[in-house]
């Protein structure tokens, strides 16, 4: 059970630090950031895309003086970049172990909230916390292009507690984890590109 329940805290936490409100006890997420860059995709294809986090690798280099570290994206958005093929079929994102040619990116392994592949030099992370619900369709997704060591977080150890009194009544018991964190995106906020718009709809497969 608690083992089930330190992942469930986990979730939560990535949850705040991505799109966290600011109120009702949640810390202000990246999103919400104050002075972030954001880039507007307008067209749902490979091609603008890829130019449109080529865009966001600059603005990074260029406002905040210093390279990005990460890629982050939705995974269902790393799979639309999977399933693309050119005009023979042959697919876009391959194996690296296959010394790939006029590829537009790489797949690094096949994993969840960790690096996945590279694409334009940097780590591809994917993150199923990234929003899918945006945007006038409800359906679009984000990439945040970032330097991750701007990001602070600070994070307490994970507590957890039995509580037998709560549901004495009823012969129940109470398991608990909690934590405390605090973070903040806004030292360097130029750090972070968001990427969004209609161009990320909800791929088709």
């Amino acid at each position: 059970m608690f083992r089930d329940l330190i992942a469930d805290y986990a979730t939560k936490l990535d949850l705040q630090v991505i799109s966290g409100s600011n109120a009702s006890g949640q810390v202000q997420g990246v999103r919400g950031t104050s002075g972030i860059t954001t880039i507007v995709a307008g067209t749902a294809t490979v091609a603008s895309i890829y130019s449109k986090i080529a865009d966001g690798v600059q603005r990074v280099h260029t406002l905040r003086f210093m390279p990005p570290t990460v890629i982050v994206m939705h995974p269902r958005r790393w799979a639309w970049f999977l399933a693309a093929v050119d005009g023979n079929g042959r697919p876009l994102v391959v194996p690296n172990a296959g010394n790939p040619q006029n590829a537009i990116g790489v797949l690094g392994a096949v994993a969840s909230q960790q690096v996945v592949g590279q694409m334009h030099g940097l780590p591809v992370v994917t993150d199923p916390s990234m929003p899918t619900l945006l945007g006038a369709s409800t359906t679009e997704d984000v990439i945040h292009i970032l330097r991750a060591a701007d990001l602070l977080l600070w994070e307490s150890s994970i507590r957890s507690r039995v509580l037998p009194d709560v549901g004495s009544g009823q012969l129940t018991t109470r398991l608990q984890v909690y934590g405390y964190i605090a973070f903040s995106a806004a030292r360097y906020p130029k750090s972070v590109v968001e990427i969004g718009g209609a161009g990320l709809i909800a791929p088709t497969f």
